[in-house]
């Protein structure tokens, strides 16, 4: 139970934050700019992963911005990555000064931060999101973009409203491998396809029983679950492993899959497009298990025109990565590889047209702080419709498993067609406490 000391911090916090989403709700409407050489101030929130390790360098490199805060549950993992920060900055010859913060509702109410950069578990992306944007904030957001379908479509029609720049860290969307592959299809070097595979890893995480352990002193852990249902604590279920826990997230489908998924819908040029049928097997650990999210997955979809999509589990013959089979030829593209099994073929890649789909130079998170700066929300790789779009497929796999039962999709209306009990898994009861 808090004491009073704790309930009036804990009110005082709250009340400020909704003073600032208050205020940023009518800033979001006005147009932003930076002024030359005027650094965009960002703040990341959740860096125990890719926010500390890969996200924290990037901006750090980045003369365009600055990292004016960390934020994260876990204080031990906020001071280690605000200290490294302070490190990488010291490098360059710059002294930072760099906020600690353990609440994104603190972040979200400080006007003289512009950005923020959310790598929290999935189950958090949407509602962070939302409160950013209705404080007037850009957002780079990882993937997958949402924890569930409707969550989703309200951060897309919330966004359309504002001038806010949102990024969905789908960073194939900035590979060279993938436009190439792209601009092939786009160009009919490999004539018409019809079928596609697509394959990823999915590990199983732990099948052992557990039993709830204390919560440490340095994680505020009601947090951490947030907006899901609550479940109890245990060190194996959090932090990285929080990837096999469908409390907070969809799993490797999640995982791997939004960015196999979402390369499958570029290169096949069909963003906005969704399937009109899925369905669907895989395996899981026994209820109760440590971890409990589906591997060994043998998806299937497929599109009004006539495309079938295969979305599976890598294994013998099975490479991870993207087979398109054209009526001329096999192409295959992963993040590593890219190879079309015609010689002659491979001699005719239209690198041009390739680096032409490309709208700003640099990296994916490049990208996004040239369009922050721009306000040009034409030139984003990975836009919040798309980034919504590619979440889908990764839910439409997790429901049909689950329903085990083939499932007719209607991506115009983004629910299944007569199908009460699979459609109740497009939305979930969320905690009021931590509704935004």
């Amino acid at each position: 139970m808090m004491n009073r000391r704790e309930a009036l911090q804990t009110l005082g916090l709250t009340t400020v934050a909704t003073a600032g989403l208050a205020a940023g709700a009518n800033a979001a409407t006005e147009k932003k700019s930076f002024a030359s050489g005027q650094p965009v101030r960002i703040a990341l929130i959740g860096v125990k992963g890719l926010g500390g390790k890969a996200h924290l360098p990037s901006v750090v490199g980045n003369g365009d911005c600055r990292v004016a805060a960390i934020c994260d549950v876990d204080k031990n993992v906020c001071a280690a990555v605000v200290k490294k920060a302070k490190e990488l900055y010291a490098k360059k010859g710059v002294t930072a000064s760099i906020r600690a913060s353990y609440d994104y509702r603190d972040i979200v109410a400080d006007k003289s931060i512009d950005a923020v950069v959310i790598a929290t578990p999935d189950h958090w992306h949407v509602p962070i999101a939302k409160a950013a944007v209705l404080a007037g904030k850009d957002v780079y957001v990882e993937k997958p973009l949402s924890f569930y379908v409707t969550e989703g479509r309200e951060l897309v029609d919330m966004a359309k409203e504002r001038d806010v720049i949102i990024q969905v860290g789908s960073q194939h969307r900035s590979m060279a491998r993938i436009f190439l592959a792209q601009a092939a299809v786009e160009a009919g070097l490999i004539g018409d396809v019809k079928e596609v595979d697509v394959v990823i890893s999915t590990r199983s995480g732990e099948n052992r029983t557990w039993e709830p352990q204390p919560v440490p002193p340095e994680l505020d852990y009601d947090m951490y679950v947030g907006p899901a249902p609550w479940t109890d604590y245990h060190p194996d279920r959090v932090h990285y492993n929080f990837r096999f826990v469908p409390d907070f997230s969809g799993g490797e489908i999640a995982n791997w899959g939004a960015h196999f998924l979402d390369s499958f819908v570029q290169i096949m040029g069909l963003d906005g497009v969704g399937p009109v049928s899925v369905e669907g097997a895989g395996k899981r650990h026994p209820a109760g298990s440590m971890h409990y999210s589906f591997y060994d997955i043998d998806v299937k979809y497929k599109y009004a025109n006539g495309v079938k999509m295969n979305f599976m589990s890598k294994g013998p013959g099975k490479p991870g990565g993207i087979t398109l089979y054209g009526s001329k030829a096999k192409l295959f593209v992963n993040r590593s590889e890219f190879k079309i099994d015609n010689p002659d073929l491979m001699r005719q890649i239209p690198k041009e047209k390739a680096e032409g789909l490309r709208k700003t130079k640099g990296s994916h998170m490049e990208n996004w702080v040239a369009c922050v700066r721009s306000r040009r929300k034409q030139d984003l790789h990975a836009p919040v419709e798309i980034g919504h779009g590619s979440a889908i497929l990764c839910h439409l796999a997790n429901n049909a498993i689950e329903i085990g039962r083939p499932l007719d999709w209607d991506a115009e209306k983004e629910s299944f067609r007569n199908d009460a009990h699979a459609n109740a898994l497009l939305n979930r009861p969320v905690r009021e406490k931590w509704k935004v």
